[in-house]
């Protein structure tokens, strides 16, 4: 039995590692409820309790202008340009990273969307989106799984949340009328801490978002790489949420 004292609980020690785990992951969720005043369930329904169904992307993407900031690799957007709903000539992907930087499946990606009628821009800035796009506005605006790679905190606010607040503020100048904001990312108690979607979103302007489940394995050839890192969110967690943001009318 564990009884190193970092593993106690309320004076017995563990049976286990995982059983500590176990124990630490629960008290971590019910304190992330009672700070943000949200029951939350434990087990893995507790992911799914506030979302209705999958996010149909075909649909939203088959209307208007599309706009893909933070792309990566490029190979979600160039997933949804070969579905037949989706005309890829209304669609704008873009990386943070500048051309030269790019890997070479972004680089080959990038060469398949061109090939394909879509355009593809890079050294796009998330929060600065108007130094690139002007007075040019989109019906969606679609972030898969932003992430700032850091943890260090900006003005007492954890970066990724910064992030998407500023994501927001300039997307908000970039959409159309009944435009859509759509962001994907890991849904676990850490990363709803991190990005805080509803406070990012009223700071931001706009309504508090609705939530979708994502599933990685409905876009073929869609693959993820972390910031910074060698490894996948798509590899590494089991549990998405798309989140979708609207203005007020």
């Amino acid at each position: 039995m564990f009884t190193n004292p970092k593993l106690i609980n309320n004076g017995r020690g563990f049976a286990s590692i995982s059983e500590a785990a176990k124990y630490l992951e629960n008290h971590f969720i019910d304190e992330f409820g009672r700070l943000h005043n949200t029951p939350i369930n434990r087990g893995p329904a507790r992911y799914q309790q506030r979302k209705i169904a999958k996010f149909d992307f075909a649909s939203q993407l088959a209307k208007g202008s599309i706009l893909f900031i933070g792309e990566g690799n490029l190979s979600f957007c160039l997933s949804l340009a070969k579905h037949p709903r989706i005309n890829p000539f209304k669609l704008t992907a873009t990386t943070f990273e500048s051309k030269n930087n790019l890997s070479e499946l972004a680089k080959d990606n990038a060469l398949k969307l061109k090939s394909l009628g879509t355009n593809v821009t890079h050294g796009v800035n998330a929060s600065k989106l108007h130094t690139t796009f002007g007075h040019n506005f989109f019906d969606t605006i679609v972030f898969q799984f932003p992430h700032t790679g850091s943890r260090e905190p900006i003005n007492g606010h954890h970066p990724n949340f910064v992030l998407i607040r500023n994501f927001l503020k300039s997307a908000a100048h970039q959409l159309s009328s009944d435009g859509k904001v759509i962001i994907t990312a890991v849904d676990s108690p850490h990363y709803r801490g991190a990005f805080q979607f509803e406070k990012a979103a009223k700071a931001a302007g706009f309504l508090p978002p609705k939530e979708y489940s994502f599933e990685p394995s409905a876009f073929p050839g869609y693959t993820h790489t972390m910031t910074n890192e060698d490894d996948s969110a798509l590899e590494s967690h089991d549990h998405f949420t798309t989140w979708v943001f609207e203005l007020p009318a």
